[in-house]
């Protein structure tokens, strides 16, 4: 039987076999993209943006101030310093017991 690496992918967020890491293939991957769904603007329902700027542009030519909605959902800044860190090893530790309780 063949042993089977295994490495954190940051594209799909899991664990997952080596060769199924999905590798940056393009420099504009490294780059936060302006694209986005096509969203409607709470200000005005009938505008509908598919660009981040343009949609920022419409909310400050309003004077609407754009914020985040994490605190609202409950984020908490010092739980969630090693949250992803405790999320990474509790999938490994499950994928460990997994394939140790179904066979290796």
């Amino acid at each position: 039987m063949k042993n089977k690496l295994y490495q954190y992918c940051k594209i799909q967020d899991k664990v997952v076999p080596i060769e199924e890491v999905k590798r940056l293939r393009y420099a504009r991957d490294l780059f936060i993209q302006d694209e986005m769904e096509p969203t409607r603007n709470p200000l005005n329902p009938k505008e509908i943006y598919t660009s981040k700027s343009r949609l920022r542009a419409a909310y400050k030519a309003a004077g609407a101030i754009e914020v985040g909605d994490a605190y609202d959902r409950g984020y908490i800044p010092d739980q969630e310093s090693g949250a992803s860190t405790r999320r990474l090893a509790k999938q490994l530790t499950d994928k460990i017991i997994d394939r140790y309780r179904h066979g290796r």
